[in-house]
């Protein structure tokens, strides 16, 4: 199983809409391409898990590069792992404010999520890595 982690700011600011209309889009191509992952927008940056097949991945990835709403855009981590780490999630996504996030199907709360996730020796590195991003972001900069 092929992971890719990025970053990327954003080109402009995103309103609820836009975040919608992403997760949208985005679920519904990951489901049609067996991609599955996590995609969390703070503070006007996005970073993104994405896991699967390597040209699955890839194409997608591609995409993105692609999209006008991301700049500056940084691969932090690509591999190979075992396992999904998101095996259930056609695409996580960090909850807001609105009540329209929670109705949505596959919604996970990343605060619930990541508290959750004890690090141990065997937590994947992609994980780890996630882990240490959003508490940071979380704790520097609270919603």
């Amino acid at each position: 199983m092929y992971h890719l982690v990025y970053i990327s700011h954003t080109s402009r600011p995103l309103y609820e809409d836009d975040l919608l209309e992403i997760l949208s889009n985005s679920r519904l191509q990951n489901k049609k391409n067996e991609i599955t992952g996590m995609l969390l927008y703070l503070n006007e940056k996005f970073i993104q898990v994405l896991e699967g097949e390597y040209d699955a991945v890839m194409e997608v990835y591609e995409k993105i590069k692609e999209d006008p709403r991301h700049q500056k855009i940084s691969v932090l981590l690509e591999g190979n792992t075992a396992n999904r780490v998101f095996k259930d999630w056609s695409m996580g996504f960090k909850k807001l404010s609105d009540k329209q996030f929670e109705e949505l199907s596959g919604f996970k709360d990343l605060d619930e999520f990541f508290s959750a996730q004890p690090v141990t020796d065997e937590t994947p590195a992609v994980m780890l890595f996630l882990s240490l991003f959003y508490n940071k972001n979380i704790n520097d900069y609270p919603e």
